[in-house]
């Protein structure tokens, strides 16, 4: 498994070689982030390769937003994640973001549906305009076939004539009323492929609406990622602060400590000074008894 360092920064420290006994752990996705970007070089941290890895940072689920390491090696050969930099977001944070990700995702979801549901209903029009049009071009060319045929026959007979003629007219009427119905549909086809435009119409308009909220919804994680950054940056600096005022403490600790021992020094001299005079002011008591 992975491992690595939970300390913030490796400034300072040894060299972390990252290695990956089972399996690499995924990269999750990644957002382009000027100030964190290119090898991390100055966090002295190495995959399993002996490489330095390459800085990123996530846009994918509740980390969105998290600096992490990852192998810099292309190709089958990645080791994958070696080091997350930043810490869990807080629990609201990461409920916030959870719920923008499940948005993100039903969106996704419904816009695949209605595509799948949209191809479908294409591809239906589309066979039923292919069998009207080889039924069209069937009837065309049956009356174009008759009418050859009455022109290529020799006028022997004027009633043979008269009847092929009413014959003819007849099978052209029958293919005029055909032909009608044919119009109808194709009318009807064209009605058809007016809908299916305003259909395709209204999806991207839906598609466009659904990629302004997913736009706003990325430009408000950035914009939490931006405070985030900013409430760290200045946590860190505080920090700094109190390292130095702790650092201060210590030496006037130490000051203390030493003037304590000093004044403890003083102390017992002047205590075997003031017992040394106490036996000398008794015994000068005792000579001036005597006399």
């Amino acid at each position: 498994m992975v491992s690595w360092s939970d300390s913030e920064s490796t400034e300072g420290s040894a060299a972390q070689y990252i290695s990956s006994e089972d399996s690499p752990l995924k990269i999750p996705a990644t957002i382009d982030d000027p100030s964190f970007e290119g090898l991390a070089d100055d966090l002295n941290v190495f995959c399993e390769h002996g490489n330095p890895g390459r800085k990123y940072v996530a846009f994918e689920g509740i980390s969105t937003g998290r600096r992490f390491i990852a192998c810099a090696t292309e190709g089958v050969g990645n080791c994958g994640l070696v080091q997350w930099v930043d810490e869990h977001w807080p629990e609201h944070l990461q409920n916030a973001i959870h719920k923008l990700w499940l948005m993100y995702e039903h969106s996704q979801h419904d816009n695949k549906m209605a595509c799948l549901e949209h191809s479908s209903t294409v591809h239906n029009f589309t066979q039923q305009k292919k069998e009207l049009q080889e039924t069209y071009e069937k009837l065309v060319e049956d009356v174009n076939n008759l009418l050859d045929y009455k022109d290529s026959q020799p006028k022997v007979n004027q009633k043979n004539d008269a009847e092929n003629i009413s014959v003819c007219v007849e099978s052209s009427m029958t293919k005029d009323d055909e032909i009608k119905k044919l119009k109808a549909v194709v009318v009807q086809l064209k009605q058809i492929h007016v809908a299916q435009a305003t259909v395709i119409r209204n999806l991207k308009f839906k598609h466009l609406k659904v990629k302004e909220k997913l736009s706003s919804d990325k430009r408000m994680l950035e914009i939490c990622y931006a405070d985030l950054k900013k409430e760290k940056d200045g946590l860190k600096k505080e920090k700094d602060k109190l390292d130095c005022c702790i650092a201060e403490l210590m030496k006037v600790k130490e000051k203390l400590t030493m003037e304590k021992s000093t004044l403890a020094s003083c102390i017992v001299e002047l205590k075997t000074a003031g017992d040394s005079n106490k036996r000398k002011l008794h015994q000068t008591k005792s000579i001036c008894d005597e006399y």
